[in-house]
């Protein structure tokens, strides 16, 4: 049987619920956020109001992990849109971590202009978010 063109697959093809996809977007609206606390360092992590009922407190050890954490979670976002296309990859970038349609990235100060048409497009931002949900989950 021969396989669906890129831009006929949709979100039951890549089994991604909607639920899920609620998920992965909203994942990827904290890309910004995350790169903010990691550009501020350890201190921008607030730690108050966490505690720990398995021993003594270690807040700085608590930044460190969330920093960490913050780190591979950016690294995910970032890699998943570079594998989606490289041509593409700062295009999907800004449109997934803003939550921006086609026409709001179809041409970028920095990078030009789309090499995708809208369709193409929605099809790679399909793409995208299958791709991270195999890094995320499995």
């Amino acid at each position: 049987m021969k396989e669906k063109r890129l831009r006929d697959k949709t979100w039951k093809d890549y089994e991604i619920s909607k639920f899920r996809y609620r998920e992965l977007k909203n994942f990827c609206l904290q890309y910004q956020e995350k790169k903010e606390k990691i550009q501020y360092g350890l201190s921008s992590y607030n730690m108050e109001g966490s505690s720990s009922s398995s021993g003594p407190s270690d807040p700085t050890g608590k930044k460190a992990l969330n920093h960490i954490r913050d780190l591979v979670d950016i690294q995910m976002i970032e890699s998943s849109a570079m594998e989606t296309d490289k041509q593409l990859y700062p295009f999907l970038l800004k449109s997934v971590t803003q939550d921006l349609p086609y026409e709001a990235v179809e041409y970028d100060e920095r990078y030009g202009r789309i090499p995708y048409g809208k369709t193409d497009f929605y099809a790679y931002r399909r793409r995208f978010y299958y791709i991270l949900n195999e890094k995320k989950y499995t």
